[in-house]
């Protein structure tokens, strides 16, 4: 026991944390030959099987799994330990991989990159924007701004602030159409859908009443930036995110419609892996950009 490595100790956490020795061997930036041999290592040294192995999977030793839950936490308050000692004398520099979707990436973080790039100009990013759901861990995601409510517990989450989507139109079609703010007109009017169902639910009232609306869509979409500019063109009433026409209902482009009505709003978060011990820069990255979007959308 005199010659027990603190490395295989933190080898074997991250193995069960990330739920493989690929996924660990990526997180630790190491090869997956060295990450097994640690772990063999390890339970040389105890005596005791740790993990079961498989050609495609593995499972925790009841020994195994009594080793881990104490195990968890000392390597993390170590690891937490070092990166506080670190911090005060640490240049805050390297690249950071963050993603986010399309819509709110292109919007927001444009300004917020720059501002954070003036502050810490050592600092890199690899930006992935997607629709589509990122697997942080697969992808080597430092950090995802995502919209909505999060269904992986396994994340470490900083919720920022909240959206809802808006009904919006061009003050040339609120003319072509004079009754167009009136809710029993909703249904005849031409939509621009945000997905392909003519149904907008669950819609919101301003005295808390949840209401289905069932609309005239002539043109649908998955992507809402599109939406947006289908609006801009007058050819329909858009229901989209408050956040995306704010600037063009400040300038007039725009008008909010139907000001009563409104979707849930949903949260917006950082989130970042749980596995992964979270570097100076992302905290930094992280702290700034939160305060930043919270100021971006107060200001509506």
């Amino acid at each position: 026991m005199e010659q027990l490595d603190l490395n295989q100790i933190r080898t074997f956490v991250r193995i069960v944390q990330a739920g493989s020795f690929t996924k660990a061997a990526e997180i630790l930036h190491q090869p997956k030959s060295r990450v097994s041999r640690r772990l063999a290592a390890l339970e040389k040294e105890l005596g005791v099987q740790l993990i079961y192995r498989t050609t495609r999977q593995f499972q925790l030793t009841d020994s195994g799994r009594i080793y881990f839950e104490r195990c968890k936490g000392l390597i993390e308050g170590l690891e937490n330990l070092t990166a506080e000692m670190s911090e005060a004398t640490s240049d805050v520099s390297g690249v950071i991989k963050l993603t986010a979707s399309d819509d709110m990436g292109a919007v927001k973080l444009p300004i917020i990159l720059d501002e954070f790039m003036r502050l810490y100009p050592r600092v890199r990013f690899e930006v992935l924007l997607s629709q589509a759901y990122v697997d942080l861990v697969k992808e080597s995601i430092d950090v995802a701004l995502r919209i909505g409510r999060l269904k992986d517990s396994s994340l470490k989450v900083k919720k920022v602030t909240v959206l809802r989507n808006i009904f919006v139109a061009t003050p040339g079609f609120l003319e072509r159409y004079r009754n167009a703010d009136e809710f029993s007109e909703l249904a005849k009017l031409p939509y621009l859908s945000l997905g392909s169902n003519n149904q907008v639910s669950p819609v919101r009232t301003n005295d808390g009443k949840k209401i289905t609306l069932k609309m005239n869509s002539i043109f649908s979409c998955n992507n809402p930036a599109l939406v947006v500019g289908m609006a801009l063109s007058g050819r329909g009433l858009a229901y989209v995110p408050e956040f995306l026409v704010l600037e063009h209902i400040k300038n007039g482009r725009l008008v909010h419609v139907h000001k009563n009505l409104h979707s849930e709003e949903v949260p917006i978060s950082f989130v970042m892996p749980e596995q992964k011990e979270v570097p100076l820069k992302v905290k930094k990255f992280v702290e700034f950009a939160s305060k930043r979007l919270k100021e971006m959308f107060n200001e509506a």
